[in-house]
């Protein structure tokens, strides 16, 4: 049941990320705003999946939440060091605010799919 509940939170905001990007973009500029219910959208979508596995509470539960934030830390870096090289040679012109819209989402998003790659695998 509360998978449902996920998949249809999930198209919700699908629904919403469209039109905030449609509204962005209508106005000739990228709307970085719309990266964080963009992905909230992929969290709930990848929580549809994963909900029936995490519910059980047995070792490939836990042995998939480790892995999948354990590779999660390393992507991190590997962004922090990007945009780190990225904005210290001036390739791009960010603001504080939107290089936080930026992180924030490729976090959530990062972490949520690596567990659903790791419950493939195991």
């Amino acid at each position: 049941m509360l998978t449902k509940g996920y998949l249809i939170l999930g198209w919700v905001l699908a629904l919403q990320t469209a039109f905030l990007f449609f509204v962005g973009i209508t106005a000739e500029e990228f709307p970085y705003f719309a990266l964080t219910p963009m992905s909230l959208t992929v969290l709930s979508f990848c929580m549809h999946y994963l909900y029936p596995q995490f519910k059980q509470k047995d070792e490939r539960m836990k042995v998939i939440r480790e892995k999948g934030i354990f590779y999660s830390y390393f992507a991190i870096l590997f962004y922090h060091l990007i945009f780190m090289t990225v904005l210290q040679f001036d390739m791009i012109h960010l603001t504080a605010m939107n290089l936080l819209n930026i992180m924030t989402s490729l976090i959530i998003m990062t972490v949520f799919i690596s567990m659903v790659i790791m419950a493939k695998i195991y």
